[in-house]
Formats: structure tokens, sequence, C-alpha cells
């Protein structure tokens, strides 16, 4: 799906990692926001019927996690993403999947597949190589079905129409 809107893995690991994501997939992105506990409770409570924790999950992450989401907590709780910087746009969010700290299965397995992990670790080296990729994919995202003339429009408020 990706690759034919000229997005490599690559692009999308780095866009991963970016509140601009949520934009693109309709789910949260994750260097910056928050998340409800409903939407990871699974790992941390019911992963399976033999791990209660998801076992990629740091094991003190999920014990702080369920600190802060116990069981039947209020739906409206939620937490930051990323526990380190939760308000910096930078690479920490990488960091944390080598450390098993990704909050969702789809962040770690990015960390725990072979076939991405080279990539989550170039991007926890440094900064720079995390946000010159960002800038790359961002900008090829930005060229993603675009309409112009009287097919589109430039909205005053990016949540409705005109």
């Amino acid at each position: 799906m990706f690759a034919r809107h000229g997005l490599s893995q690559t692009d999308m690991i780095a866009l991963s990692g970016s509140p601009l994501f949520l934009l693109f997939l309709q789910y949260c992105a994750h260097t910056i926001g928050f998340a409800h506990c409903g939407r990871f409770s699974k790992r941390i409570f019911n992963f399976s019927p033999r791990n209660t924790i998801d076992p990629t999950l740091n094991f003190r992450y999920a014990l702080q996690l369920r600190q802060m989401c116990p069981r039947n907590v209020d739906p409206r709780i939620a937490i930051n993403m990323d526990p380190t910087t939760p308000r910096t746009f930078d690479n920490a969010y990488y960091k944390n999947l080598q450390q098993g700290m990704g909050l969702f299965t789809s962040d770690q397995v990015l960390f725990s597949d072979p076939r991405s992990r080279g990539t989550v670790n170039l991007f926890a080296s440094g900064n720079a190589a995390f946000h010159n990729a960002f800038v790359a994919a961002i900008t090829k995202l930005g060229r993603v079905g675009v309409l112009t003339g009287k097919q589109g429009e430039i909205r005053r408020d990016c949540t409705r129409p005109n």
C-alpha cells in the first residue's frame, strides 16, 4: 500500500515516530502525544494464556503502565506515548523501542523484527539520522494524493471543509 505511493520501509519507520503519522494512518503516532489506557491494556493485563504481560514489553515499564492504568480505569485516562521526552520531537521513541518500551505492539515490532531493527538502531543512534529521514519521508508523504485546481481546497480549519 505505501510502496505504491513511493514510500519505503525506512520512510514508514521514520513516520511512525512522528505525530503527523496520525493524519495518514488514523491512529496515534508516537514521539509526541498520548494514548488512552484501553488502547494498550491487553499488553499489560491479558496478553495471552501463557503471559499476562507481552514478553516484548520491558517488565518494569509494564508495571509502571499498570500503576498508571489499572484494570477498569476511567476510559478518559491517557498517558504519554513517549515516557522519556513526551513533549519533544526527538529520537527517544526509537531508543525506547530498543529498551522494550514501545507502547503499542505495532511500535515494538519495529525493533523485534530483524527487517526493521537496523533502521530503529540507526534512528536511535542520533537525532540527525531520524530528522533527516523524517524530512525525506514527510516530503514524499506530502505528495501523496494531492488535489489541484477545483479538485481540492486549502482549508481554513483542517478538521472540516470550508
